[in-house]
Formats: structure tokens, sequence, C-alpha cells
């Protein structure tokens, strides 16, 4: 078979529709001022264990992460992915490394983090068995918080999520790549997680394109550890995009990846990682996170009911310790992850 070629020079194309791509230090105050926009928000993978446990002993829960909730406050909507699980009843699976926390911890950053919609469709969102996902889903709605990705099966797996803000319309779908080996995949009768199948998910989002003012689908795929997504995740964002999708959003990779307009939507790869830890595997230090792990972004869309105005990217570093907005390594790694995709260059792991 052929391999699948990028072009390039269609990364680069600039037309009147396409929404403008930034990346910022401070974010716009535009649409708090009752006109007809609204910002909705993202943050990557937020690993809510280890260290990030630890500190909340050390000091006010949610402290730490101030000044990365202020970057968002007050935005129309905030979603973020949950790469964690709550404890269960029924212990862990045996795949490592593995990502669950206790009920305190998660309850005291979902306090501070105020977010609005979590993505659980991951391949962490079931470390604990089934009994810990549905702990983790009790605690979000007992908070009012929104999910979708994941269920006790496939029709409420992969169930979209229709809701209003501010006048504008949007419909959410969530799904998980088999490539990152998710532990329960959710069947017609079986908990889990809502597989990708490329055909599936254009015809969902060409329905409710039809239905809503914005399609915004959540990924959740990519090579870890590289900055530069797959060819083809390339060519199945784009086509997710052409099937009616404004904004396609990637989470997995650990690392930052590039983001580009397509059409009249845009593609945001990867987001990194929103609050990393280090990993262990059975009691031994298995991965150490870097500055290169350490750095993501916060995408801040802004939309109209009839289209997708511009994004803003705001990079930062974030340790238990504390959060660095507009850190300058992370919008060094920002920048060259966005230059490598216009050029479909890859930095290497």
């Amino acid at each position: 078979s052929s391999p699948i070629r990028v072009d390039s020079a269609r990364l680069n194309r600039v037309l009147p529709d396409r929404p403008a791509i930034r990346i910022v230090s401070q974010r716009s105050e535009e649409a708090r001022h009752g006109d007809d926009g609204v910002w909705v928000s993202a943050l990557g993978d937020l690993m809510l264990t280890g260290e990030w446990r630890d500190t909340l002993q050390a000091a006010t829960p949610g402290s730490p992460i101030e000044d990365l909730v202020a970057l968002y406050r007050g935005d129309g909507l905030v979603f973020a992915n949950l790469e964690v699980t709550h404890e269960g009843s029924e212990g862990t699976i045996a795949k490592q490394p593995r990502l669950v926390t206790d009920g305190r911890t998660l309850s005291s950053y979902l306090d501070a983090m105020q977010p609005d919609l979590l993505n659980l469709s991951n391949n962490h969102a079931f470390d604990a068995k089934v009994s810990g996902f549905h702990a983790t889903r009790e605690m979000l709605e007992d908070r009012g918080v929104l999910h979708l990705g994941a269920g006790d099966t496939l029709a409420e797996a992969a169930r979209p999520l229709k809701l209003e803000v501010q006048g504008i319309t949007f419909a959410w779908l969530a799904y998980t790549d088999h490539s990152t080996r998710p532990s329960h995949v959710a069947t017609l009768q079986d908990p889990g997680v809502n597989p990708v199948a490329l055909d599936t998910a254009r015809t969902a989002i060409s329905r409710l394109a039809e239905q809503v003012d914005h399609v915004i689908v959540s990924l959740h795929w990519g090579i870890e550890y590289c900055h530069l997504p797959a060819p083809d995740q390339i060519v199945a964002a784009r086509g997710l995009i052409d099937a009616g999708a404004t904004l396609v959003i990637g989470h997995h990779a650990h690392v930052i990846q590039g983001v580009e307009s397509h059409g009249s939507g845009a593609i945001a790869y990867n987001l990194g990682n929103a609050m990393a830890t280090d990993l262990n595997i059975k009691g031994r230090l298995a991965l150490r996170q870097t500055d290169r792990t350490r750095s993501s972004f916060l995408l801040r869309a802004r939309f109209t009911k009839e289209r997708l105005d511009r994004l803003e990217l705001l990079p930062f570093m974030a340790r238990a310790s504390g959060v660095s907005v507009a850190d300058p390594t992370a919008r060094r790694i920002l920048s060259k992850a966005n230059r490598q995709l216009a050029r479909g260059v890859s930095g290497g792991r």
C-alpha cells in the first residue's frame, strides 16, 4: 500500500473562515463583556495522584494550582482529561503503571479546579476496575461535573453530550484509540470506554452537526512522548473536521503536540500533561517526569453561533509545588511543536 503523505502546503494555507491560532501569555477578555461569543477552555491529562496527593498534606488544597485556575476562571466551559480513577473495592488491574487516587485527593482538586466537563474515555479510567469507575462517576455527579466517553454499556459510553452555553449549542463526543491499550472496552453488555471507529465517528459527527452549532471531539490517542502526530492521525483528525466537527482535542501522548486549523475548524493533536506525577511499576520508579512532560498549555477556543473565531494557547509548566504560567520552556516546546506540525517533521521521541 502507498504511504500516507502529509501535504504541508495544505497545512499552511490560510482561508478567510479559518480560526486564528496564537500562543499568548495572557488570556483575552472580550467574550466576558456581553458580546455574542463564548470561551471554551481545555486542559490535558490530570494525574491527580502521587505528588499531587502528597502535597495536600503540606498545603491548602488547591493552592498549588491557583495560577492555573486563574487562566480559565469565568470561561463558559472548562474541559479536561481525567487521567486517574478513584480507588475501588475490587483492587486494581494487573497492567502497570496504574493511576489510582483516593477520594480526598480527587475531591480536593475537583473542588479547587471547578471543571465543567471531564473526559473518562482513556486507558486509565478502569485501573481500579469497574468499582473504581463507578466511584469516580459518583463523585463527579455529586459535584455536578459532567462526564463522557465511558459507561456500563457501549450505548452509554458512546452517548454524545449536548449542552448549551450562553445561547450556543454544543455536542461532545469522546473516543479512545485501541493503541492506548485500555483495560475495559465497552460492548453491548459490558462496561468500558468508547472505542474509536472512524466511520462511525464521522457518521455521528455529521448527524450531530445538523442539530447543534458546534461538535467537539475528544480523542485519547497518539504515540507517547512524540511531539508530532502520526500521518494517519492527521488524516483522521482532518476527516472529523470535514465531517462537521468544529474542534478536535487530543490527549494521551504526555507531551505537547501541535495545533492547526483545517477548513473552518481546528485540531489540537495533544495537550500534554496538565498535572503529571512520577510513575512507579512494582514499587520502583519507572518514569520520572521532566520539563518536557510537565510542559502543557491551556487551549482557549472562542466560539460564536456561526463559527470558531480563534484559539489562544497559554503555555504553562506544572509541578505539585506550583504552576509556572507563561513558562518560557513550555512556550518554546509549544512553538516548536507547531512548527514541526506545519513542516511535517518529527523532532524525535
